[in-house]
C-alpha cells in the first residue's frame, strides 16, 4: 500500500493513500489563526487535485479551536468542503474539551443533505475501516463525548 506524504510539519502531517482515494490530517498541536486555515485549504487542495472521496481527521492532539476560527471554517471553508467531492469524513476526536465542543459546533453547521457521511472515533483505525466500508452510514455511528466525559 502507498502512502504519500503531501506535507509534514510541526502542526500537522497530511498524507494520501492513493488506492483507497483516502486522505489522512493528523493534528500534532493546537494551530490558530492563519495556519490553522491554511492547512486547511491545503488538504483541500490535495482533496480536489487528487480526487480524493474520504477524510480522516485524527484530532487526538489537537487543542482549542479559536472562535474566529470556527467561525471561518463555518461560513468559508464548509461550503468549499461541501464541494469538494467527498463521500465521508471520519473524526478522530481530540482530549480537549474546548476542542469537542468546537468540532461539535462546527459538525452542527454543516447543512442538511451534505453530501458526505460524518463518523466521530476514538480510534484512528475504527475510523479508517468505517471508512473504508461503504455499507456503513452515518447512522450507526457515534456523535463526540461531551467535555465532562472527555475529562473521564
Amino acid at each position: 500500500m502507498t502512502i504519500d506524504i503531501i506535507h509534514d510539519d510541526p502542526d500537522v502531517t497530511i498524507d494520501v493513500h492513493p488506492a483507497q482515494r483516502l486522505v489522512r490530517l493528523t493534528w500534532k498541536r493546537s494551530v490558530a489563526g492563519p495556519e490553522y486555515r491554511a492547512l486547511l485549504l491545503r488538504l483541500l487542495d490535495v482533496v480536489k487535485d487528487l480526487d480524493l472521496k474520504l477524510w480522516l481527521s485524527d484530532g487526538r492532539k489537537a487543542g482549542p479551536i479559536l472562535y474566529t476560527d470556527q467561525v471561518w471554517t463555518m461560513q468559508e471553508y464548509t461550503p468549499l468542503v461541501l464541494a469538494a467531492g467527498l463521500e465521508r469524513i471520519a473524526i478522530v476526536n481530540s482530549k480537549d474539551g474546548l476542542n469537542l465542543l468546537a468540532v461539535d459546533r462546527m459538525v452542527n453547521a454543516t447543512p442538511e443533505g451534505a453530501p458526505y457521511d460524518i463518523g466521530f472515533f476514538e480510534d484512528p483505525a475504527i475510523a479508517q475501516l468505517w471508512l473504508m466500508d461503504p455499507s456503513r452510514s452515518k447512522v450507526d455511528i457515534g456523535v463526540p463525548p461531551g467535555p465532562e466525559e472527555a475529562e473521564r
